[in-house]
């Protein structure tokens, strides 16, 4: 029997932010996510207080068409590192085909702007996995840390959310993605439409003042 030899992909993508990296550092969380990213929803599994940390654990399915190569396949991201004095974050995120590790480093810099970097290590667990880096998953996983960065970046700049439109004007995506992954990222919009998210609206009236 042939023995599996695990194939990686790395991914990094700099930081630029014209804001405080105090502001910028807290939206990296799956709570605070729910500001920035548009329909974004989750499983909270273990996040003590509703305040991320070392240890917090979710889980979501908005990351399979680029993770997994699948529309509603499920990714368990668990808080390995977390210091907030250096404004630093690493997740492990697990699926049924690789584990990988992201990195979120920032700094601010002598003019109250926030640099730093998302570096992404993609590590297939089986042949599935090694399958998905020869189709080019080095790429996929670059557009979506672009589409993250570009929503961080224009809600820590100006407090408001990026509309789909005005996100299709800065990637264009309908240019980059195949037809594969044009449908995928369709079907996974409606999976996500069909989700039960007990803490969505929790978090949305919090954050409304309701």
């Amino acid at each position: 029997m042939k023995e599996f030899k695990s194939k990686t992909a790395h991914i990094l993508i700099p930081v630029s932010i014209n804001a405080p990296v105090d502001k910028v550092f807290p939206l990296v969380s799956p709570i605070e996510e729910y500001k920035w990213i548009p329909g974004w929803k989750c499983n909270l599994i273990y996040c003590p207080d509703d305040t991320v940390g070392l240890g917090t654990i979710f889980s979501e399915i908005s990351s399979a068409p680029f993770l997994i190569g699948n529309y509603n396949g499920k990714t368990t991201w668990t808080a390995v590192e977390y210091d907030p004095e250096n404004y630093k974050i690493h997740f492990r995120l697990d699926n049924k085909k690789s584990s990988s590790l992201y990195k979120i480093e920032l700094r601010g810099n002598d003019r109250g702007m926030t640099e730093g970097k998302l570096d992404f290590t993609y590590t297939a667990i089986n042949k599935k996995g090694n399958q998905l880096i020869v189709n080019n998953v080095e790429e996929k996983i670059h557009i979506m840390l672009s589409v993250l960065y570009a929503l961080l970046k224009n809600y820590s700049e100006s407090n408001e959310m990026l509309l789909s439109f005005e996100l299709r004007k800065m990637i264009p995506l309908e240019k980059i993605l195949t037809i594969k992954d044009k449908i995928l990222v369709l079907l996974n919009r409606l999976a996500k439409s069909k989700m039960v998210d007990k803490d969505r609206k929790r978090f949305m009236d919090k954050f409304s003042g309701k």
